[in-house]
């Protein structure tokens, strides 16, 4: 230890003299070079006033800083100079553990790590005192006890506490008529057969390894950015392969009775989570309900392509994509081979893929992916597929990670539905809601698009292997109490997933109503918590905003808009928490007396297409309340996240616009806070507390006959929303038209 000792002294004695041989030069050119600095920057600094001014406050204000830091400096360095080297060394050896640390273990850590710093000086002084203090003194001791324990139960408790209340309601409303459909979250009579399949040689799983049926590997290279140095030694030492030899690995949930084929085949895949917690178990849920209804639903194994403790995999989600095909053309080859046991028990034209996170806008490249002939963003790699993808859901999708040709993902003529957690605090904002905005249909695809959106779900619980959407500490600090039991979750996923199944791969037209009538669900799974949206191919636009900044224009060709007595109307873009556009403009109107409207023209070669069974449909909802304070609106007490009801009136010719037969009421839904954490500077980061998210309306124009007897739907030539039945209000309308 005294050879330490020595070189230790020695290095003090050298740097000690180094510092007093040199400092002044040191400081003498440090000084020149920053006021010279400060005084030539001084000539950019502009206020108006004149040029001698700009220059003399800059350099003025360096001066005056830089004594004040000076002087701070003089009385913190004579007080550390009677604290014992120990303890500064100390605190200071703990400070760079932390931060240390807290590179993996992320900022809650660190916050933390500084409590505990504290908390632990207050307790060893406590104990110190008790210990040494006479009794006159030992009140001193009792009160920093106090505050000793005072501090330990706070950090406790903003641990442990769970948060608040969301506003909205979980009552289910078991009276509520389901329109004659069955419960499409209730398992069916099929006996499963679960087993896997794959390399059979997976060092990680033995799930993989005793495998049903054997697949070979492929080549994965093409289309991801290869990991290179350690990153790429440590993924082959762990997974025992390279992505040159990618296994095709699968979890299977389908049908005992093959002969009750060929069953739709149902693909899904997990998104991004640590590579050594394995993701693809966690959709046994789906699976398993899928498998009994008649569907043939798989887990795809893509782990090897998630994020790890290494670093991560580039265009990862374009390799998530090209896995999904290659495993239909996988299943293809068993569906065809005479000799395989699941030989003509898969109907290879009735194919879904599903995807959460990452997964989710898997689902979405590789449908276009599997429409191309070449590999866009490496044209020397063919693509060869084209199976029958009828139908893509994307759990709390992701979107513009990867592109195509550097193109947003564009898809026409393919059914798509997407959910989103109000409370992810992994993808905080909706990016589904751009993609669902890309969808559309010609007027022969008979189809559909919808977006769910649940008030309390988070990003995890769509996982039953994940649950939670960032690990501890930052689980701890999450408004835990707003979200919903993660039973619930799965069950409201289960019947929006199923039910969109039926629909369009089974061709259960009934269960539209599902998507297009959110209280179709209310005796199954609590609505209040659901802002959902429908469009189909049968969508004829009045208005969707989207044609010109003109707001007294409409997307039908000669139609017009006025509004009457509004406080607030202009077209706005709508836009995710963080306040990124969500590629969806709708207009905004708000009122602030009861004699407020808003109108639209139906030009005849519209009107003349309308029937009994036409549904006039909009999409609407109330603006956030702390966006009624921003445009002077107040917020009636009483609708306070409350629906508020607004009169809806269908015009025909020679009719009265006040002729009360026409008209019928409807209740917009209010946006809802979604706080993703318990406190609001940590949520300030992540933009709002809400984002707006439209709710689809239907008003069956057969409504009219029964007031309106001789009713001639060809006459329709006016749609007017009349804000006559509460005295303020804010919200927006959008995609206002007519479907069959």
């Amino acid at each position: 230890m005294k050879w330490i000792k020595r070189v230790y002294q020695r290095v003090l004695e050298s740097c000690h003299r180094f510092i007093d041989n040199n400092w002044r030069s040191i400081i003498t050119g440090l000084l020149t070079y920053f006021l010279l600095f400060v005084i030539f920057i001084g000539f950019f600094f502009l206020t108006g006033v004149g040029k001698w001014f700009d220059v003399t406050f800059t350099i003025g204000t360096a001066i005056l800083s830089m004594a004040l830091g000076f002087i701070i400096s003089v009385i913190i360095i004579k007080l550390l100079k009677q604290i014992p080297v120990i303890m500064i060394a100390s605190v200071i050896g703990v400070i760079v553990a932390i931060n240390s640390v807290g590179l993996y273990l992320g900022p809650f850590f660190r916050m933390m790590s500084y409590s505990i710093l504290i908390l632990g000086a207050l307790a060893g002084l406590t104990f110190h005192l008790y210990r040494s203090l006479s009794r006159r003194k030992l009140w001193i001791a009792g009160l920093l006890s106090l505050i000793t324990l005072f501090s330990h139960g706070l950090f406790i408790y903003l641990v442990t506490s769970e948060g608040q209340d969301g506003a909205w309601s979980l009552e289910v409303d078991k009276d509520n008529p389901s329109h004659g459909l069955a419960n499409p979250a209730t398992p069916g009579p099929l006996s499963i057969n679960h087993f896997t399949y794959g390399s059979g040689d997976d060092q990680r799983r033995e799930e993989y390894r005793k495998v049903e049926y054997t697949t070979r590997s492929v080549n994965l290279s093409p289309f991801i950015i290869k990991p290179k140095g350690f990153n790429k030694w440590y993924r082959e030492w762990f997974w025992g392969f390279n992505i040159h030899h990618a296994p095709l690995n699968g979890r299977v949930w389908m049908p005992e009775d093959t002969e009750g084929g060929p069953y739709p085949l149902v693909l899904m895949v997990h998104g991004n989570h640590n590579m050594a917690d394995f993701s693809d178990g966690g959709y046994g849920y789906i699976g398993e309900l899928l498998a009994s209804k008649g569907y043939i639903a798989v887990s795809i194994d893509e782990n090897f392509l998630n994020s790890g403790k290494s670093g991560h995999i580039g265009w990862d989600n374009s390799g998530r994509a090209w896995m999904f095909l290659k495993h239909l053309e996988q299943w293809d080859k068993w569906n065809k081979d005479l000799n395989h046991p699941l030989h003509n028990t898969i109907d290879m034209e009735n194919i879904a893929l599903i995807g959460h996170s990452r997964g989710g806008e898997a689902v979405s490249i590789a449908a276009l992916m599997n429409k191309l002939d070449r590999f866009p963003n490496n044209a020397k790699t063919r693509l060869d597929f084209d199976f029958s993808i009828k139908s893509l859901i994307g759990l709390s999708p992701g979107d513009g990670r990867f592109k195509l040709g550097d193109q947003p993902i564009e898809l026409k003529n393919i059914n798509y539905l997407t959910l989103q957690g109000a409370n992810d605090t992994d993808h905080t904002n909706y990016l589904g809601m751009r993609q669902f905005e890309r969808v559309s249909f010609s007027d022969d695809f008979d189809g559909f698009k919808s977006s769910v959106y649940l008030y309390g779900a988070n990003h995890g619980q769509f996982n039953t292997d994940w649950e939670v959407d960032q690990p501890a500490p930052y689980w701890w600090f999450m408004n835990r109490k707003e979200l919903l039991e993660p039973e619930l979750q799965r069950k409201m996923t289960k019947t929006y997933i199923s039910a969109f199944l039926d629909a369009t791969l089974k061709g259960k037209r009934e269960y539209r109503e599902v998507f297009s009538q959110k209280e179709t669900v209310a005796a199954w799974i609590p609505t209040d918590p659901i802002r959902l949206r429908y469009e189909d191919n049968t969508f004829t636009p009045l208005a969707t905003f989207e044609e010109d900044v003109d707001v007294t224009t409409i997307t039908a060709e000669n139609g017009v808009s006025t509004g009457h007595n509004l406080q607030v109307w202009k077209e706005v873009s709508l836009t995710l928490r963080n306040k990124e556009p969500q590629d969806n403009q709708a207009v905004m109107l708000g009122w602030r007396n009861t004699n407020a409207r808003y109108s639209l023209d139906v030009p005849e070669n519209i009107s003349a297409t309308l029937n009994k069974s036409s549904v006039l449909t909009f999409d609407a909802i109330q603006l956030h309340s702390s966006r009624y304070q921003f445009y002077g609106i107040q917020m009636p007490k009483e609708y306070i996240n409350k629906a508020i009801p607004i009169s809806v009136i269908v015009k025909t010719k020679g009719k009265m616009t006040f002729d009360s037969r026409n008209r019928t009421t409807v209740m917009i839904e209010p946006t809802y806070s979604s706080k993703l954490y318990r406190f609001e500077w940590w949520n300030e980061r992540f933009g709002n507390n809400y984002e707006h998210m439209l709710q689809t309306y239907e008003v069956p124009l057969e409504f009219l006959e029964e007031e309106l007897s001789s009713i001639v739907y060809e006459d329709v030539e006016e749609i007017i929303f009349e804000f006559n039945q509460v005295e303020r209000g804010l919200l927006f309308l959008d995609n206002i038209g007519f479907k069959e």
